[in-house]
């Protein structure tokens, strides 16, 4: 008697007496490709990836990464400071107490956020963790001919700094204003990283009932 299994592999033998690899699957679907598929799938792919950059270009320069029309159009809230609170934010040279145009070769740059509620009501902001507020210095790396930015992390505030990470709350008054700080240095250390150029310096507040709203000043860093 005959067994459709063989003796060495215990394999079904093919039907059609060639080998198993030779035969057809009647159940496998073939596809087919045109050059009009090929091409709009192309062009789908090289327009999210120009978008991909136009985004990132707008986050290096310290625009929201989605434009105000495009926003409304997808009902997506831009990140703001509550409605009422005015803000002030500077980059200064701790020594004189000036406004610095340019990030210097070395020294200290301090960089202060001031939030202002001009209500006429309290004003109660919370926070996930103990940090309210984040100092971040990024340099814009353009390419392509200058035509996309990409943001180079060069310090953040939080650097060696141990967070809480218990929730806080800020309740201002009518008129009261919170001044947030940070120090930034430059010196023989960390000079080779930060190479002449276009940076920009951005203030962070991520509150629940604002969500990740930022700030930043252009500043360049001159040869």
């Amino acid at each position: 008697m005959s067994s459709p299994f063989s003796q060495r592999s215990n394999y079904p033998r093919p039907h059609n007496g060639g080998s198993a690899a030779a035969g057809t699957n009647p159940y496998a679907v073939r596809r087919t490709t045109t050059p009009l598929k090929f091409g709009l799938t192309l062009v789908l792919l090289v327009s999210l990836v120009l978008l991909a950059l136009a985004g990132i270009t707008r986050y290096t320069v310290g625009e929201p990464l989605l434009p105000d029309w495009l926003a409304k159009a997808v009902h997506h809230r831009q990140p703001s400071l509550p409605p009422g609170m005015t803000y002030d934010f500077s980059i200064i040279d701790p020594a004189t107490n000036h406004p610095l145009a340019t990030l210097p070769e070395v020294g200290n740059v301090e960089l202060r956020l001031a939030v202002t509620n001009d209500s006429a009501l309290p004003m109660t902001m919370r926070f996930r963790t103990g940090q309210q507020c984040e100092f971040i210095v990024r340099q814009a790396l353009y390419v392509v001919d200058g035509l996309f930015a990409v943001p180079i992390e060069k310090w953040r505030s939080s650097y060696f700094h141990v967070v809480s990470q218990k929730p806080t709350t800020l309740v201002l008054q009518p008129g009261q204003t919170k001044v947030y700080t940070a120090l930034f240095t430059l010196n023989a250390l960390n000079a080779d990283q930060m190479a002449p150029g276009e940076y920009r310096v951005v203030a962070v507040v991520d509150a629940y009932s604002t969500g990740r709203w930022e700030t930043s000043i252009p500043m360049e860093k001159p040869l």
